[in-house]
């Protein structure tokens, strides 16, 4: 029986003893390992990599914001532009409604209206075509109200802005009540002073 408990008791220590030796030998070729394969340097590396994935995850999150933004903007935009082509289409197609205005509306200057249209546009419509400059309004005769001093430099004005060689030619040409209230710059500066 003692020597049943002797073997019980040696196989115990050497099982023991093998196991914290090859614990021993594993951690020791484990040190080694790492230090062969310089662990921490790369424990640093994945952690700098870390920061980095986590900032660009940031970055990538703000851009899809700022995205979103700019397509609400975007479509805001298309939209108006939409809008006011429309408003421009409906402009052409009422000649009295889009006037044009050259000039400043201050005293001396008084109102002039000349009819006018675009020999070339006329041309060109008329074909079904459409001008490479010039919007089809000026197919037929509109306004244009032109702010001068007398109806030669109005004139002057208007062939300064509108000149006969790009095919711009007058219908009528007139003067216009100054209904609306004029104001001279010289009172304007003495109202601006207090």
């Amino acid at each position: 029986m003692i020597a049943i408990l002797e073997f019980g008791l040696f196989v115990f220590l050497a099982t023991a003893g093998i196991s914290v030796l090859v614990s021993l030998v594993a951690h020791v070729h484990s040190m080694v390992l790492e230090h062969l394969a310089d662990v921490s340097g790369l424990r640093q590396r994945l952690a700098r990599y870390a920061r980095l994935a986590s900032g660009l995850s940031d970055r990538v999150e703000a851009r899809k914001g700022t995205a979103a933004g700019a397509a609400t903007v975007l479509f805001s935009n298309q939209r108006q532009e939409a809008q006011l082509k429309k408003r421009v289409r409906e402009l052409e197609a009422c000649p009295h409604r889009f006037v044009r205005v050259l000039g400043h509306e201050l005293l001396p200057n008084r109102p002039f209206e000349f009819l006018a249209l675009n020999s070339s546009v006329s041309h060109q419509v008329k074909r079904g075509e459409r001008h490479a400059f010039f919007d089809s309004s000026w197919a037929r005769p509109v306004p244009v109200h032109v702010w001068a001093s007398n109806m030669e430099e109005a004139r002057a004005e208007f062939e300064r802005a509108f000149p006969r060689t790009l095919g711009f030619k007058v219908t009528h040409a007139q003067s216009l009540p100054t209904d609306v209230t004029l104001t001279d710059p010289a009172t304007m500066e003495m109202e601006a002073a207090p």
